[in-house]
């Protein structure tokens, strides 16, 4: 039997409009936002907590076992270990324009959208405002910053933040 072929995935020009983002995904958002304000990593319970399944912190198998406190992973994952920097990539990614991903039926919604190499200085900025301590020697290795992404489904389901590989 041949394999069943899937279309790539299509993914708009950036988007910094966010009247036109679906109401639950503007509302986690929003949430998250207002987590990173409160300046605590605990803070960020509420808006993980809003989906029925976690969203997932560490691509693959990770160093995780199922059923590790998310907060606790991404105190791990911030290199203050407390939280500070997972807190300011979070503001960092979501102030970014974003873009929208059509994967099969589904739709994602996905912070930041660069549109490619950095076409000026103010670009360059924001993108490396988005890249984690830890993942600066891989960004040098490559030519490119590794930046954070972070994913929600049209229904406002978080599903993903991590760094890009």
């Amino acid at each position: 039997m041949t394999p069943k072929k899937t279309a790539p995935d299509a993914a708009s020009a950036p988007i910094a409009d966010l009247s036109a983002l679906p109401q639950q995904v503007a509302a986690i958002r929003d949430k998250i936002l207002a987590a990173c304000d409160k300046g605590e990593l605990e803070a960020l319970r509420i808006p993980i907590d809003w989906n029925e399944t976690r969203p997932m912190f560490e691509r693959g198998a990770g160093k995780h076992p199922a059923g590790t406190d998310p907060i606790a992973i991404l105190r791990a994952q911030s290199f203050d270990s407390r939280g500070f920097e997972i807190l300011n990539l979070a503001r960092a990614v979501l102030s970014q324009p974003y873009a929208r991903i059509q994967r099969g039926p589904v739709t994602i919604y996905e912070w930041p959208a660069f549109p490619g190499p950095p076409a000026t200085e103010a670009e360059e900025r924001a993108q490396w405002s988005c890249v984690r301590f830890s993942d600066l020697a891989h960004s040098q290795e490559e030519g490119r910053p590794r930046v954070m992404r972070m994913g929600f489904g049209a229904d406002g389901v978080w599903h993903y933040f991590w760094s890009e590989t």
